[in-house]
């Protein structure tokens, strides 16, 4: 691998993992996180069990996503994309950006209409990371000067 291609993979790993990481967060959390209690208006202790069966359902599938995205993306980096195949060049980040933009939109949503402060600027720079990954994988290469002759 080119050392443009080992700083691209990078780049585009890290975010992955850290959506791996939430997605492993979300998918075992025993109850919703302090933004979601501030955006319901109620602690957990507070909600009915159907309640809190539900709001574990919709953050488990959050959870679940993210971790699938994540997985997808990882095996994609990690097989076709340090191959050189062109089409995982371009799939990586928009992948990434897609995904990380419909999460961040919706947590923005959260963020605008409750008293809730979600991490949408983040999440924001999360897909902004993965522009400056595809940014990296299709930079120009320098042209190596013709010898003498």
């Amino acid at each position: 691998m080119a050392d443009r291609s080992v700083w691209a993979l990078f780049v585009h790993a890290v975010p992955t993992i850290g959506l791996l990481l939430q997605g492993l967060l979300y998918l075992t959390t025993p109850t919703f996180m302090p933004y979601h209690a501030a955006a319901l208006g109620v602690a957990w202790e507070e909600l009915s069990a159907p309640h809190q069966g539900f709001v574990l359902g919709v953050i488990r599938g959050m959870g679940a996503g993210s971790a699938a995205v994540s997985l997808a993306l990882l095996l994609i980096l990690f097989i076709p994309f340090r191959r050189g195949h062109r089409w995982a060049l371009w799939a990586v980040p928009l992948i990434g950006i897609v995904f990380t933009s419909l999460t961040a939109y919706a947590a923005y949503t959260i963020d605008v209409r409750t008293p809730a402060t979600t991490p949408w600027r983040q999440t924001c720079g999360l897909a902004a990371v993965y522009a400056v990954g595809g940014v990296i994988s299709y930079w120009p290469r320098r042209r190596s000067a013709e010898p003498p002759g």
